[in-house]
């Protein structure tokens, strides 16, 4: 089926390309713009492409591959969400209806339906997975909880840097304000150490984004302050396959869900209550209350009346639409609803829920369906987005790839883009110097150089940190042309040499950081799961 993200398929043949490469994790994408390349790689989302790339070694056609990573975040969101309804309610009725309500609120469909936008429906079926050991630790505190909720926001920042941005601040409100809020500081602590082991799991990627954002210039067609929706989008809006454009009828809805709307009334109605009630479940009435508050503060932020704060953080500018924020919507309307059930008496409790249940399918089961089916295949997607990726007889570059603007990839920012392919990858100025290519790799091209006098080679990629020129054995900082690419002045005489794209100190300490923390936890799971198997339970 069609859908607005179409630079999906593109982004996947670039990471599998690179780790093919040798590269890992990915950093570089060499064929984007006329191939002088692109940080791309860098500062896009990592983890539905990690899961991709087990569909690429299988020769699955990248097609096939998007849509099972598509359908895999379906399974694997309801399952999260159901597992949380029976952590909260021990009841499988209403955690069949939370999962249920999770994947058929109107904005999972207008990700996958509509969008394709594979990091945020990855973003998306995390976030019950991080609610439920965020939650399972109120119950009791282990050490393997607060390994599993480090692991799973770990996930989160790798799968969709945006979601990660507004998701952060809302989980530490949540649930370490529960922590404050009942003086617990055993649980607080558990909560500081889960956030510190994501942080350090997932460095090597926001390390060198947040350091090296300086060395781009990213441009984008979409202004956040033109895609803030109209109250009465998020209550209805008609149904589009069309891109995102608040202020048009040519636009995909905007709606949070007739269902979720009235899960959050009823939430509303009953959070005074909850609070003013002393028992045991003080703790789990402020997780509600805390929950109900972050709903709001994410509406809020979707409507223009907040622009004063996107202005007041930049950082949030980063997250490009601010209808965005519907993925918290659908995230906590479903929380909101099996806190506030299980407070409700069996005879009103179940017949709400069955009503409600029977709703959310038939009021939304509609727009569940594919916009326009069609019969592409990975060339059509190559032909796009690619100079010579998929070439027909005669062609020396697609024509349509003349049109195509990549200004989604980053530049570097020296960098201008090109208007056409180079003849070769690396060309000399003096027509009768003699270059032989020895080795021709996306991120390492050694050659041999026979020059009668001086000499500039032009290695035609953008540079970028990493990118080092060997000249007989001895490295050499490459200057940069008017156009952002790789000189390299040569002696007379006959040379070895090579261009190498490699880890920066940066990176490199990033990737160690990532390394070390996956290995403790990869061994503390074995120790502590081995420990809990030879211990005797008593009987």
């Amino acid at each position: 089926f069609t859908f607005n993200d179409e630079t999906q398929i593109a982004n996947m043949h670039e990471y599998f390309k690179a780790i093919d490469s040798g590269q890992f994790p990915p950093r570089w994408a060499p064929d984007m713009h006329y191939e002088y390349g692109s940080p791309f790689l860098s500062f896009n989302y990592q983890l539905p492409y990690y899961l991709g790339y087990l569909g690429h070694l299988l020769h699955l056609p990248l097609v096939v591959t998007f849509k099972l990573l598509l359908a895999l975040t379906v399974i694997a969101g309801a399952l999260g969400m159901f597992f949380l309804g029976s952590a909260i309610t021990g009841s499988l009725f209403y955690s069949l209806f939370a999962a249920i309500l999770f994947t058929y609120t109107p904005y999972q469909s207008i990700d996958h339906f509509v969008r394709g936008a594979i990091g945020e429906v990855f973003a998306l079926a995390l976030f019950p997975w991080i609610f439920l050991m965020g939650y399972a630790q109120i119950k009791k505190i282990t050490p393997i909880k607060t390994l599993l909720l480090g692991l799973f926001l770990g996930l989160l920042i790798i799968s969709h840097q945006p979601a990660a941005i507004f998701a952060l601040p809302l989980i530490t409100i949540i649930f370490p304000g529960v922590a404050l809020l009942t003086r617990k500081v055993k649980l607080l602590a558990s909560y500081v150490k889960s956030l510190i082991l994501g942080l350090l799991l997932s460095a090597y990627y926001w390390v060198p984004v947040v350091i090296e954002k300086s060395y781009i210039h990213f441009s984008s067609p979409y202004l956040y302050s033109n895609q803030f929706p109209f109250i009465k989008q998020l209550i209805y809006s008609a149904w589009s396959y069309q891109g995102a454009n608040p202020f048009s009828s040519d636009t995909f809805s905007f709606q949070i869900g007739l269902v979720n709307i009235a899960i959050l009334i009823l939430a509303s109605t009953a959070a005074l209550t909850l609070v003013r009630v002393k028992n045991k479940n003080k703790a789990e009435n402020y997780l509600f209350v805390l929950t109900l508050a972050a709903t709001f503060l994410a509406i809020f932020m979707m409507n223009i009346r907040s622009e004063f704060l996107w202005k007041l953080f930049p950082i949030l500018q980063s997250i490009q639409f601010p209808w965005r924020l519907l993925m918290f919507t659908t995230w906590f309307t479903p929380i909101l609803f099996l806190i506030f059930i299980k407070r409700v008496r069996d005879n009103i409790a179940k017949p709400l829920t069955l009503i409600l249940l029977i709703l959310s399918i038939v009021l939304n089961i509609g727009y569940f369906r594919p916009g326009l089916v069609v019969d592409y295949q990975d060339e059509y997607y190559l032909r796009l987005f690619f100079a010579r990726e998929a070439l027909k007889p005669t062609e020396s570059i697609v024509g349509g790839y003349k049109n195509y603007a990549e200004d989604y990839a980053p530049l570097p920012i020296k960098a201008i883009r090109p208007s056409s392919l180079p003849v070769q990858k690396v060309t000399s100025k003096n027509s009768d110097t003699q270059i032989i290519f020895l080795k021709l790799s996306p991120f390492n091209i050694n050659l041999k150089v026979d020059s009668l006098k001086k000499d500039l080679l032009t290695f035609h990629t953008f540079y970028y940190p990493g990118w080092v020129a060997v000249v007989d054995g001895y490295q050499q900082s490459p200057t940069i042309d008017k156009t952002g690419a790789m000189t390299l002045a040569l002696d007379p005489g006959q040379h070895t040499v090579s261009f190498v794209f490699k880890d920066t100190p940066v990176r490199l300490i990033s990737n160690i950081i990532s390394l070390i923390s996956l290995l403790f936890v990869s061994f503390y799971s074995v120790y502590y799961l081995t420990k809990h198997r030879a211990t005797p339970r008593n009987r």
